[in-house]
This record gives C-alpha cells, structure tokens and sequence, in this order.
C-alpha cells in the first residue's frame, strides 16, 4: 500500500494543530490548578481571619483602622488577594463576651461589611470592596474584580474587614471587626526545675 507524500504532511499538519489548540485551551483559562495563578495577577496572600477585640482588652489599631468597640469571633473563614481580584470569605463573624446576653452570637447593630486590603505599610487602603450583606448568622462573602490592580509589589498585604452599615446610613470608613491571621498557640507550661541543679 502506497501512501502519497502530501497525505502524510497533512497528517501531520492536523496532528500539531490539534495538539496547539489543547495546550492554548489548557493554558488561557487559569483555573486548571495552582500552577497558573501567575497569568492572572498571582496569590498575594490566603489567610484566615481573626476577630477584632477592643482596645481596652489588649486589640490593635490596624493602618490607622479603628476596631470595633466589642469583641467579636469568627468560624471557618478565608481571605485569598491576588492583584486583580479579592475573596473574603466568613461564617459566624458574630460579637462574643459584650457583657450583654442578649447581643452575644449576634451581629448587634451591622448589617453590612466590605474588605479592605492594605499593601507596603501604607495607612489609606489600596482597595476597599463594596459592601456586602452580614446575615444574621454573621456569614458574609466579598468576591470582587480589583479594578485597577493592587500596587505591585504588595508587600505586607493585609486584610481588614470593616463595618460598612449598622442600624443607620453606610459608612465610609467603618472600623474593623476582623483581620487575616491567626491565633497564637497558647505557651507551655514552664519546665519544672529540678531543686539539684
């Protein structure tokens, strides 16, 4: 069987054009793993949250932020920022230990809260996300474009969650109930020390 010259170069063209066409498929989407985050601004920073405890009980002013004037917990939560996008996410972002019964595992007063990401130290927020519903059950999601790009470089990225409405009008810049990190271990316990020594 006699296969002509021009069949083969044909195949072969299909071949190479087919395999082109699945590695552009595999590459310009960005959402087939880890690897390619870099085409679509890179992680800058995924963290979970903590909530904000007031200043009179040990809290930090964040940024120049002002926290939240009772403490308050969160459960499971995230916050991932790339350059071109924020996600935030929390359920039971919820006051705890206010001294009244009736506000603790509620949201009290807020209603709403927007993220505000904070890059290289600097005071006034390099993006702040519109604001986003608390339930009641204190869960909020922000997802958000970032429109233009975080500065690159972004360093010391953080995240702040600030009240954005209460039992009133919005607020521009609401102070904060919860920030990325996590809690510190609690100490261990000293060694005994042996009376010999």
């Amino acid at each position: 069987m006699k296969i002509s010259y021009r069949f083969v170069a044909l195949l072969a063209t299909v071949a190479l054009a087919l395999g082109a066409t699945s590695a552009f498929a595999h590459d310009g989407g960005g959402h087939h793993g880890k690897g390619h985050g870099h085409r679509h601004g890179g992680e800058i920073l995924r963290s979970g949250l903590v909530g904000s405890t007031p200043a009179a009980k040990g809290g930090a002013v964040l940024f120049g932020v002002a926290l939240g004037g009772a403490p308050w917990t969160i459960g499971r939560s995230e916050a991932r920022v790339r350059a071109d996008r924020v996600r935030v996410r929390g359920r039971g972002l919820l006051l705890v230990n206010t001294g009244n019964p009736a506000l603790d595992g509620t949201t009290g007063p807020v209603r709403m809260v927007a993220a505000a990401v904070f890059c290289n130290g600097n005071e006034t927020p390099a993006f702040t996300s519109a604001a986003v519903p608390l339930e009641a059950d204190g869960d909020f999601r922000v997802d958000q474009a970032v429109t233009p790009a975080l500065p690159s470089p972004c360093l010391a990225p953080a995240v702040l969650v600030r009240i954005a409405q209460a039992n009133g009008p919005p607020v521009a810049n609401g102070a904060y109930i919860a920030a990325n990190g996590g809690n510190a271990p609690a100490a261990a316990a000293a060694p005994k020390q042996d009376d010999n020594d």
